[in-house]
């Protein structure tokens, strides 16, 4: 007989498990070779914005970051507040701020990534329109010098691939896929990439999570099952998981929702890596989660070794 799990059970669970301890440790896939390791931080959701302190709450951020020694950052969407729905005087002046603190409070290489909120004007709400010449993904491109909104690199024997899973929908929303082109050259690049080389993904958008199901409006009372909207996880989700299993990709690492999980499947580990900013720098924890970045490992066999990093974030006054 198959297991099923009522709404009520799922609430259940869930609630005791929030209600526990979290425990912030080590999420390895396998021992680690003896070699030593190539360590990066994931930073994802950061938001950062004049309001609430928040570019004081990144700096502290990058100081924790500093402390555990990576070797490169790699972000995962989310890094302003927000320029989807603003104009493009606001958009300027928040990509000035992330770039200042970046550019002043770290000499590490920062990998950007592109979530939902750097998307410039796609609501359509704040008079920017489709002729803006930095309207949509165009900003996020001119200020990070990159080509396109995707993109990947060699380092210490892993191939990193930084993916744009932010995809416009009729409605002025958003949906998390690949499109055709992205999926056409990453499926290339996998085939052509050394089968014994391993490689990591990051793109904002979980492409598979169980934290969507502590997502408001997700149980749909009137056919008794759970929904899961398009802008909280991958539509190609299974298609993705395939891929990724058949070229040796051992970890696919993604934010937005602000929750903390770890899925494997065939092979390959997901994890969602939480929020830097918590509760949008309203509060320190969001749903039981607090705020933190990840600290990742990764061994030239292919081993990897994630952790989750809380820093000590203060309010000025």
């Amino acid at each position: 007989m198959p297991l099923t799990l009522t709404r009520r059970r799922f609430l259940e669970t869930t609630a005791a498990a929030l209600s526990a301890p979290l425990t912030w440790g080590t999420s390895r896939a396998a021992a680690p070779s003896a070699d030593a390791p190539l360590r990066l931080a994931h930073l994802t959701d950061i938001h950062v914005q004049p309001e609430l302190a928040a570019d004081q709450g990144f700096i502290q951020c990058l100081e924790a970051v500093h402390e555990l020694e990576p070797q490169f950052i790699l972000t995962g969407g989310d890094l302003v507040m927000d320029v989807f729905d603003q104009d493009a005087a606001r958009a300027e002046l928040l990509f000035d701020l992330y770039q200042q603190i970046v550019r002043d409070h770290t000499d590490l290489t920062v990998y950007p990534c592109l979530g939902n909120h750097d998307v410039l004007g796609w609501s359509r709400r704040r008079g920017v329109t489709p002729d803006h010449p930095q309207y949509g993904k165009r900003l996020f491109c001119d200020r990070f010098d990159l080509e396109r909104t995707y993109y990947r690199f060699d380092q210490n024997g892993w191939r990193i691939y930084v993916l744009d899973d932010i995809q416009p929908t009729a409605d002025n929303r958003y949906q998390a896929y690949l499109d055709e082109a992205q999926r056409d050259w990453l499926e290339r690049d996998l085939q052509a990439k050394p089968a014994d080389m391993p490689a990591l993904v990051v793109c904002h958008i979980p492409i598979l999570s169980v934290t969507v199901l502590d997502t408001g409006g997700m149980w749909n009372e009137a056919e008794n099952e759970y929904r899961i909207p398009l802008r909280q996880m991958a539509r190609d989700a299974l298609d993705l998981a395939q891929l990724f299993s058949r070229h040796n990709v051992r970890l696919a690492l993604s934010g937005h929702t602000h929750r903390v999980d770890r899925v494997e499947y065939r092979g390959v580990t997901f994890i969602c890596g939480g929020a830097v900013c918590g509760a949008w720098w309203r509060e320190l924890a969001y749903r039981g989660f607090p705020a933190c970045f990840g600290v990742v490992d990764l061994f030239p066999d292919g081993s990897f070794d994630y952790q989750f990093a809380q820093f000590e974030w203060t309010r000025p006054g």
